[in-house]
């Protein structure tokens, strides 16, 4: 899903663990005609083939400049990531800096999280279980054709976008690349991107689902820590938001397009524009 219509950095979307890209397609829509923009699958994601997947948050990095390159979308770029996308939008800019506008961290998972948070770390199990198990079932075909509240938030997208969003998700594909994900963001992608050095007047935006943040408060304080990461930030949380329909439901998601907003225009208070 992408777009060279606008002007302004081009927005890039980096999607949650097993979403298809049209998770962001309220924000898109919000967006569309204003700036350009990519939302993109990962290798083996949504629509997207699994061949020879990238392993280090470099290399997918490198596969999303070059994607950009060849969409004809120019930098800077603004990286908007969902979940563990926040991690890859981070290291894009230790492995491109040069490029960067800002950032915009939604939900993002923190590189110490599991660590710090209790909830989180017991939670791992189920969560690998849970992928596991819909690998299995796309497999063998036993998901129900008719049912969108098997992906949960998913049934909150536009009302064109629900049945592919869910016919893709069918597949076992996705999940095989959920569960190679799995595997790799807190061993390969969490220290890469705690390790990245970002500068230090970047707009970095940073939105929380207030019910995530309620339930858990090690998360709370690890996403406030994440808008210390500039001297130029915001960071707002969304009363009773929960994870994946901070993006998909449409109320909802106007929090993160005002934020993307802000940090478009703090990108641009800060690009000299000449005598």
């Amino acid at each position: 899903m992408s777009s060279t219509a606008g002007s302004g950095p081009t927005v890039v979307f980096e999607s949650a663990l097993s979403c298809p890209c049209t998770e962001w397609a309220w924000i898109l829509r919000s967006l569309d005609g204003r700036v350009p923009y990519l939302a993109y699958d990962r290798p083996g994601n949504g629509w997207s083939s699994q061949h020879k997947p990238a392993v280090t948050s470099a290399d997918l990095n490198l596969l999303t400049k070059r994607l950009l390159h060849e969409l004809g979308l120019s930098g800077p770029y603004l990286l908007v990531g969902h979940s563990v996308g926040g991690l890859l939008a981070r290291t894009f800019a230790r492995n491109h800096a040069a490029d960067l506008a800002g950032i915009v961290l939604v939900d993002s998972s923190h590189p110490d999280q599991l660590r710090r948070s209790t909830l989180q770390r017991e939670g791992m199990p189920l969560v690998k279980q849970g992928i596991s198990r819909m690998h299995l079932r796309s497999r063998y075909r036993l998901l129900p054709e008719a049912n969108p509240d098997d992906f949960g938030a998913i049934a909150d997208l536009p009302a064109d976008l629900v049945e592919p969003s869910g016919r893709i998700m069918r597949r076992p594909e996705p999940w095989a690349a959920a569960r190679r994900e799995f595997a790799l963001w807190n061993t390969e992608w969490a220290p890469q991107a705690a390790s990245t050095l970002l500068p230090e007047a970047l707009p970095i935006g940073v939105v929380t689902a207030g019910q995530q943040a309620s339930m858990d408060l090690a998360h709370g304080r690890m996403q406030a820590e994440l808008a210390e990461l500039s001297t130029v930030s915001m960071h707002k949380v969304v009363p009773n938001a929960e994870h994946d329909g901070l993006v998909m439901n449409e109320d909802q998601a106007r929090n993160v397009t005002s934020v993307i907003e802000w940090a478009l225009e703090r990108h641009a208070n800060r690009v000299p524009t000449g005598p």
